[in-house]
């Protein structure tokens, strides 16, 4: 057990005792000067061992030293040993040090009962006790003459770090050398306690640094004043400090004051709030969390206070909630020249920055092409989010795209919500059937892509927004300009980039590739991989109008795989042919029919040849004078520079 307590004379004696009889038995010569078979360490083996006892030998040094200060020419030498005998250092006056090593008194020479006889090295190292052992004590003839007092040290873990001595002529023989080792030794536990205790809290803070620097959320730690005295490298970039800031007023800083004092006085953090701070000319909105830190006294010391950008947040909610493309130009199938100049379109417009307008009937693949596009852009990593405008009702419609703040209205929720355009920042928005959007709501968005600020409902503070702008919409937007139905300011914003997707009657060639990659995707995801169209329902498809488009195909592969019990798909297993044969139309429903007809020719052969009605007509088979009663009798619009 570790012990520093000096012996009584009548113990250690007996102690000295055991140490001779051991070492009558070890065959140790008592006439012996200089033992030519002691243990001794080579340089590499003496550098290696200076090295696993650094710290030890490093504040045995300085406290040897110290020592030989007050002793320093009255002949004494003071020595360190390890834990294992082996001295590592010898310091001392010239006479005696050269007295010492003749009997291997040096760094290097291993110090134990079995190659030195009774010492006061090896006594402790025997027993772990402090020791003075003078003249015939030693129980070889090489310390006869000398004094020694010695005195081990402790690690922290109760292990012999090693022992420190202090040797000297016998004349100069006095308890209190003892007692002057004993405290040196414990001033090198002592030391060797507090280097431990602060390498410990050196790791610990590094360990604590790491983790605060590896957290992808800033975090600011602020004293009881409210100064700021840390930030970790994320806060530094979220916040874009690049001066000195520690040690300064954390609102100055910020720009905009978050209330600690609440903090400090109701002794509660708050969860969640949000924040706008002005940084290089520009907002910044944060979530902010605030905790205090207190004492073991439980009084508050200062603030951990933990902050995200709500722009990063969003991003990720997005991601999580899948407000992401998923389609890619790879997945829009077709080999026709309209679905080919279509996708070429696509393809240029996804390296743009401008506003895009697609327009084609229900069912084309709007959607489709508005993903791909973002998808090949370079907004691809950020949110895509979709709104349907003839969906949500109009009362709604301004709060689903712009938020509301706090109490905006009866129902409101608590702590307001943000828009989908805040939601969507530096991503894309797809305002699908963009057509039937409400007029008033019209002027807020044309304002939006004009200013790229949005203001919640309820609120006076504008918001950057960093979106671009796909509109979409079946609807003949220039007809409903003149109709007075949609803006035409909007329409001039919208259609910078206008793309418009064939219907399927004029996609002929695609026909039977869509149907057959729609048929293995349904029949793979049904366990009917097997399954394959007849010739006669290859004909069928081909033959038919397809009103509802790609989507309308796509009902009706998967009504067929749904149905079919052998391997081939049969016209009956699509229901084309019982449509056709069986439901027959009435004379009304053929004149609304043929109508229909008439007006989609006549409107597509306008807008094929850019209104220019000589053309029309003659492509239509009728005089400018019928084509024009027939543009009055459908409500046509026609441009105002019509050729």
């Amino acid at each position: 057990m570790p012990t520093h307590t000096i012996y009584d004379p009548k113990l250690l004696h007996k102690e000295i005792v055991s140490s001779h009889e051991r070492c009558r038995q070890y065959g140790i010569k008592p006439s012996s000067i200089q033992n030519p078979d002691q243990v001794m360490l080579t340089q590499a083996e003496f550098t290696q061992r200076l090295k696993l006892n650094s710290k030890f030998f490093e504040i045995a040094t300085a406290q040897i030293e110290e020592i030989y200060q007050f002793v320093a020419g009255a002949g004494f030498a003071v020595t360190i040993a390890d834990g294992e005998g082996y001295l590592l250092k010898v310091v001392g006056d010239e006479e005696i040090l050269q007295q010492l090593a003749i009997g291997n008194c040096l760094p290097g020479y291993r110090w134990t009962e079995k190659d030195v006889g009774t010492s006061a090295v090896s006594l402790v190292l025997k027993r772990r006790i402090p020791v003075q052992i003078n003249e015939n004590e030693h129980y070889c003839k090489r310390g006869h003459g000398y004094t020694c007092s010695a005195s081990p040290v402790f690690s922290e873990e109760d292990k012999l770090a090693g022992v420190i001595a202090l040797s000297g002529r016998a004349n100069q023989v006095h308890p209190h050398t003892l007692g002057m080792v004993i405290t040196a030794s414990k001033a090198i536990e002592n030391t060797m306690r507090i280097r431990k205790t602060s390498d410990n809290l050196v790791i610990k803070n590094n360990y604590m640094n790491t983790l605060i620097n590896s957290i992808d959320s800033g975090v600011i730690a602020v004293d009881k004043t409210g100064c700021i005295t840390q930030i970790n490298n994320q806060g530094k970039k979220i916040l874009k400090w690049g001066r000195d800031f520690l040690g300064k007023p954390l609102h100055t800083q910020f720009g905009a004051k978050i209330d600690i004092d609440q903090v400090y006085q109701s002794r509660r953090g708050f969860a969640d709030r949000e924040f706008f701070i002005k940084q290089a000319n520009k907002n910044i909105q944060l979530m902010v969390t605030a905790n205090p830190i207190f004492n073991l006294k439980n009084q508050i010391q200062g603030i951990i206070i933990i902050f995200n950008e709500i722009n990063r947040i969003r991003r990720l909610v997005n991601h999580i909630a899948g407000s992401q493309a998923r389609f890619r130009f790879k997945d829009i199938t077709g080999i026709s020249p309209t679905i080919e100049k279509a996708k070429h379109l696509a393809m240029v417009a996804a390296s743009s920055t401008s506003t895009v307008l697609i327009t084609g009937k229900t069912g084309t693949g709007k959607e489709l092409f508005a993903q791909a596009i973002h998808n090949k852009s370079k907004r691809q990593k950020h949110p895509f989010l979709t709104i349907n405008c003839s969906a949500i009702p109009k009362e709604l419609i301004e709060s689903e795209l712009f938020g509301y703040a706090e109490g905006a209205f009866t129902g409101a929720r608590k702590g307001g919500r943000p828009g989908k355009f805040e939601l969507a920042n530096g991503g894309t928005v797809l305002l699908d059937e963009i057509g039937d959007m409400p007029l008033n709501m019209q002027t807020k968005l044309l304002r939006v892509l004009q200013t790229r600020r949005i203001y919640r409902i309820g609120e006076h503070k504008p918001i950057e927004v960093d979106i671009r702008i796909i509109a979409a919409t079946h609807v003949n937007l220039k007809n409903a300009v003149s109709h007075g139905n949609f803006r035409e300011d909007l329409f001039y914003r919208l259609n910078v980039f206008p793309i418009k997707i064939p219907p399927l009657k004029k996609r002929i060639e695609d026909i039977l590739l869509l149907a057959n990659n729609i048929l293995n995707r349904i029949s793979n995801a049904m366990g009917k991989a097997y399954l394959s169209f007849s010739a006669d329902s290859e004909n069928s498809l081909l033959k038919h109008s397809w009103h509802g488009n790609v989507r309308e195909l796509e009902n009706v592969v998967e009504r067929a795989v749904n149905v079919v019990e052998g391997k081939i798909i049969e016209p009956m297993h699509m229901g084309l042919l019982n449509a056709r044969q069986h439901q027959p139309v009435s004379i009304l429903n053929q004149q609304l029919l043929l109508k229909k007809v008439e007006m989609e020719t006549i409107s597509e052969t306008l807008e094929a040849v850019r209104y220019n009605i000589s053309s029309a007509s003659k492509i239509l088979g009728i005089s400018r004078a019928t084509l024009y009663t027939k543009i009055d009798k459908y409500h046509l619009s026609i441009s105002k520079q019509t050729v």
